[in-house]
């Protein structure tokens, strides 16, 4: 549970210790005070009736008072509940905005591909930024150019060593050259969307492209632009939940 919730739920339960502290005093109050109205009243017959006249009532609308309160919420709870299960997914992704939800660029763990990057200088950057099991790639006016998971490393890296390779001097460069299809995977598994977009423009950009886990935002949506931030896959489908 987010902490948000977690707060409703201890303020909700607050508020009914305080209803149950107040009930459970104000009855015993009132009890106590005319049981000792009647002890000391002169006329016990006439002052047991005046008591009983006085109290019934206002028990009556407290029972009254909380029973309404208690339903109303029930019914209040039921009604926004159903009113959550009428918005699809698909509208909730258009009421948000990518660059409300992406990764912004300073906050980014991304590499630069040179001929000499090294893949365990790789993995070792993202171990230490503990941010993901993703390598995003930016050029040199940080426009988006490669996307790789980790997975995708891994299996290259088990292929090269089975064929006799030393991994830890193996270099991206090397893996692009030596594996097939792994360029054209981190190429092309990715798309754009301008700042403007929504998680729906996102998705569906996603969709588009075979394969695709990963969008990157730029100003305008295009490729040869400076990346603004970035929205996984991930990210899409837990905002997707109503």
């Amino acid at each position: 549970m987010n902490a948000n919730g977690t707060l409703e739920k201890q303020e909700a339960t607050h508020r009914w210790e305080l209803a149950r502290a107040i009930r459970f005093y104000s009855i015993g109050g009132i009890s106590l005070i005319a049981g000792l109205v009647v002890i000391f009243a002169a006329d016990k017959a006439s002052a047991s009736q005046t008591v009983l006249t006085a109290v019934l009532p206002l028990l009556a609308a407290w029972v009254s008072t909380v029973l309404a309160y208690y339903y109303s919420s029930e019914s209040i709870e039921s009604a926004t509940k159903n009113v959550k299960s009428l918005i699809s997914p698909q509208e909730k992704l258009k009421a948000i905005k990518a660059v409300d939800k992406m990764i912004k660029l300073q906050d980014m763990t991304y590499f630069t591909f040179t001929d000499t990057l090294k893949v365990h200088d790789m993995l070792d950057e993202l171990k230490a930024s503990k941010k993901g099991l993703r390598f995003p790639f930016l050029g040199d006016k940080k426009q988006p150019q490669f996307i790789l998971h980790k997975s995708n490393v891994d299996a290259a890296l088990v292929e090269r060593s089975v064929k006799g390779d030393d991994i830890t001097q193996l270099t991206l460069k090397d893996l692009f050259d030596k594996v097939d299809g792994l360029k054209t995977v981190a190429e092309g598994s990715f798309g754009v969307v301008g700042e403007n977009a929504t998680l729906a423009d996102a998705k569906a950009e996603m969709s588009r492209i075979k394969g695709a886990q990963d969008i990157f935002v730029t100003s305008n949506g295009r490729k040869d632009c400076m990346v603004a931030g970035w929205i996984t896959n991930d990210f899409i489908e837990q905002s997707s939940k109503v």
